[in-house]
């Protein structure tokens, strides 16, 4: 577990690098700490990545059970364990968070499963089908239990409540002010819990992460810090709330503009500072603007191809599928159900033909490939491969496709990176008037985290850092200090 001597002598072996206190924790926190909401253990560039952080300066890591269900808290676990036996790191040195809240994957069959033997864990929230919700203490207790396993530590630094306001939006309370009444109470109820876990020496702080804390005040799903902070101090003058988290960044200020606290008098970092609070920001890079994701980055240009040029390649697509279904699956007799699946997957070059219009932005398509097209064309390949292993020609064929499918999709993503690329050029002209000739050399990302980081009452900017490079990118801002102008921006 972290102790404050430990991270102010770690924070002391990387004296380019900014730190600053995680509120009345007294740790000394990285300013930009290790996102691990989309790594996994399975993922070794992941493990290399999370290591590469620890030795080069970032102390702070931010994970949930929910992210990866469960993999990402196995794989800080392995990491941890695997640079302390070592002596690459102490646990001393590094601040872990994790989360509970979330029920999906396993939690979510377990529940399923308890609610049909008549055991039901307390107060769920039954977002949707596939994602239930719940912040008792019966279900924190469970996901505490579970934390400690993955992470391989009998002891949690900070322990937050993750995302609560899902009953704000999902209570079938109709009394708006009934409905708040029993939100706070939830909360209250989870606190004394956590502070029993305190007390039990399984937890040293605890929190809650939630968007809705920089909402203005009319909003149905609006989290009052001020509320929480006063249900704290009810329990005990003594206690351990001290960290919060929410989103921040470039286009989204709702938690320096929005006067959200103390009768609208006091913005929600105003509030947590003279609290002294820890703050932490999730989103830095990821914008939500009129309910899309607007990416707050530099994006990489693969293929230098014209719109006419990916065209032509699409067409090329359609034709090489076309081929491959006259000559091979129209005479596949042998298993329907494989022939039905290759009618379908080979229809790629017709889906791209007919979708290229409407890919929003690069971050979209990349999800979409990697999420969708790659595997059907992976399909396609392997199953042709199983059935036509000794045709030459439909090696070739195969190779080609492969070949086509790749250089098509870089294409349509580099084309879109270009015209996101063109947008930022916007932000980057407003973001530059502000930076000194140095500080302008950066990369929009890095830009985007050193305008938070330039806010004193920010503890540590939450970044996903899934590979080495994306490290050394953030390694790269905070060695830059702000300077006094990067606060006018906000």
């Amino acid at each position: 577990m972290a102790t404050t001597s430990s991270t102010v002598y770690y924070s002391s072996k990387y004296p380019d690098l900014q730190y600053k206190k995680l509120g009345k924790t007294g740790f000394t926190a990285s300013v930009c700490g290790f996102g691990a909401y989309r790594v996994d253990d399975p993922i070794p560039e992941h493990h290399l990545a999370l290591e590469y952080a620890l030795q080069h300066g970032i102390n702070l890591i931010d994970t949930s059970s929910n992210y990866s269900l469960g993999g990402s808290e196995r794989l800080i676990g392995r990491v941890l364990q695997k640079l302390l036996s070592e002596d690459r790191i102490t646990f001393d040195d590094i601040i872990v968070i994790t989360k509970g809240g979330y029920l999906q994957g396993d939690n979510l069959a377990i529940a399923k499963e308890r609610e049909t033997a008549g055991n039901p864990y307390p107060e769920i929230v039954k977002c949707n089908p596939g994602l239930w919700h719940c912040i008792h203490p019966v279900f924190l207790e469970d996901q505490l239990q579970k934390s400690l396993k993955y992470l391989q530590q009998k002891k949690v630094d900070v322990y937050l409540l993750h995302n609560p306001e899902y009953f704000l939006t999902h209570s079938e309370i109709t009394s708006h002010k009934e409905m708040k009444i029993e939100y706070y109470r939830r909360i209250r109820q989870a606190f004394e819990y956590l502070e029993w876990e305190v007390k039990n020496g399984r937890i040293s702080y605890y929190g809650i992460s939630s968007n809705t804390f920089v909402e203005a005040e009319d909003k149905k799903d609006f989290t009052s810090l001020e509320f929480i902070y006063n249900i704290a101090t009810e329990i005990s003058n003594d206690n351990h709330f001290a960290v919060i988290q929410f989103p921040l960044n470039l286009i989204e200020r709702g938690a320096v503009t929005n006067k959200n606290q103390m009768g609208s008098s006091k913005s929600l970092l105003e509030f947590a500072r003279e609290k002294d609070l820890g703050v932490l920001i999730n989103r830095p890079l990821n914008s939500i603007m009129n309910n899309k994701i607007v990416r707050l980055t530099d994006f990489n240009i693969r293929e230098n191809r014209n719109r006419e040029e990916v065209n032509e390649l699409i067409s090329k697509l359609c034709g090489l599928e076309k081929e491959l279904i006259d000559k091979y699956v129209n005479k596949m007799n042998e298993n329907l159900n494989d022939k039905k699946n290759l009618l379908d997957c080979l229809s790629l070059g017709k889906l791209l033909e007919s979708k290229n219009d409407e890919f929003e932005s690069p971050s979209q398509f990349k999800d979409i490939k990697s999420s969708y097209l790659i595997p059907r064309a992976n399909f396609i390949i392997d199953t042709f491969g199983n059935y036509f292993e000794d045709d030459d020609n439909i090696i070739n064929l195969l190779n080609n496709y492969a070949v086509l499918v790749n250089i098509t999709l870089d294409s349509i993503e580099s084309n879109l990176a270009r015209q996101w690329n063109e947008k930022n050029k916007q932000m980057y002209s407003k973001l530059n008037k502000y930076l000194d000739s140095k500080q302008q050399n950066l990369t929009l990302s890095q830009k985007a985290i050193m305008f938070i980081n330039a806010l004193e009452e920010i503890s540590s900017t939450l970044v996903g850092m899934r590979k080495v490079e994306y490290v050394k990118n953030i390694l790269g801002c905070m060695t830059i200090h702000s300077n006094s102008n990067l606060k006018k921006y906000w």
